[in-house]
């Protein structure tokens, strides 16, 4: 599995990038059901046009990944669940936004998950950020 392998941690490229919307319709559309499966086999959403992804590659394959999304915009995927004076902190221009943390099932239960949230903390620290917020799913969990 990972024995021997160095963990390459970066950010996605752009050609990363369809290899990840691959990842997440496997993942959150046919494995977790998430979401509905489509004919492009592509997950994604109006966020990726300007969010950030950190990848975790072992010998140049996407082993996981997560999304960073930035202040700027001011659009975030929690919106979609909650309404903002319903969030108990500040939504201001030092809120990150983490979300679509995946690793692929070959490497879960390894090293790789807590690599790339620290890449994801480092990043936000050095580009600003004062708080972080994410949402996800506890059947999930495992």
């Amino acid at each position: 599995m990972m024995k021997n392998n160095l963990i390459e941690i970066s950010l996605a490229s752009f050609a990363d990038r369809d290899q990840i919307y691959q990842i997440r319709h496997e993942v959150y559309a046919k494995e977790l059901k998430q979401h509905s499966e489509n004919a492009e086999k592509l997950c994604r959403d109006k966020l990726d046009d300007f969010n950030v992804y950190v990848t975790a590659k072992i010998n140049d394959q996407i082993a996981g990944f997560i999304s960073i999304t930035p202040p700027d915009k001011n659009n975030y995927s929690i919106d979609k669940y909650f309404k903002r004076e319903q969030l108990p902190f500040m939504v201001d221009e030092g809120l990150f936004e983490i979300r679509i943390f995946t690793i692929l099932k070959a490497y879960r239960g390894t090293s790789i998950a807590l690599a790339l949230v620290w890449a994801a903390f480092r990043w936000i620290q050095s580009n600003g950020g004062t708080s972080i917020m994410a949402i996800g799913r506890s059947e999930v969990l495992d």
